[in-house]
């Protein structure tokens, strides 16, 4: 009977052993589900992340890109303007002030006076033939009304 006794006790730890693993194992399980849950929840973060990135650099990029056209444009307005006022300094030496007379009622240099000279010039020597003509043109009549 002993070993009838001896065999009860070892087959009621067997199962008990076999639920404590079964009870382990779901334990894992349930715990890796939590990380791996956790884990898919951060790559989606770390996805959102990366794009707003992306779409702040974007938008940077896009504003550059603005920027560079607004000042090249700019540029471009500035440079009009000063042939404007080197054509309108020609003019005033051209009525017969002298240079230092015009220099110093524009509040300019001699240098910056004749850095405008100096651009006027270009700017009348780059002038296309029909545009040589058409100033001849208009300065014939003019010649004529006084004569």
């Amino acid at each position: 009977m002993e070993t009838t006794q001896g065999e009860g006790p070892t087959n009621m730890a067997a199962p008990r052993k076999s639920a404590q693993q079964l009870a382990a194992r779901e334990k894992a399980r349930a715990k890796a589900q939590e990380l791996t849950a956790r884990h898919e929840k951060l790559i989606d973060l770390a996805a959102e992340f990366f794009e707003q990135q992306e779409q702040a650099d974007q938008v940077r990029a896009d504003a550059q890109a603005k920027a560079d056209a607004i000042l090249a444009k700019a540029e471009e307005d500035a440079e009009a303007a000063t042939r404007g006022a080197a054509g309108t300094v020609a003019a005033m030496i051209a009525a017969g002030e002298p240079k230092s007379a015009v220099a110093s009622r524009l509040g300019v240099s001699g240098a910056e006076l004749k850095k405008l000279l100096d651009l006027d010039a270009a700017g009348q020597s780059e002038s296309t033939p029909v545009n040589a003509a058409d100033a001849r043109g208009k300065e014939a009549p003019a010649t004529e009304q006084a004569a």
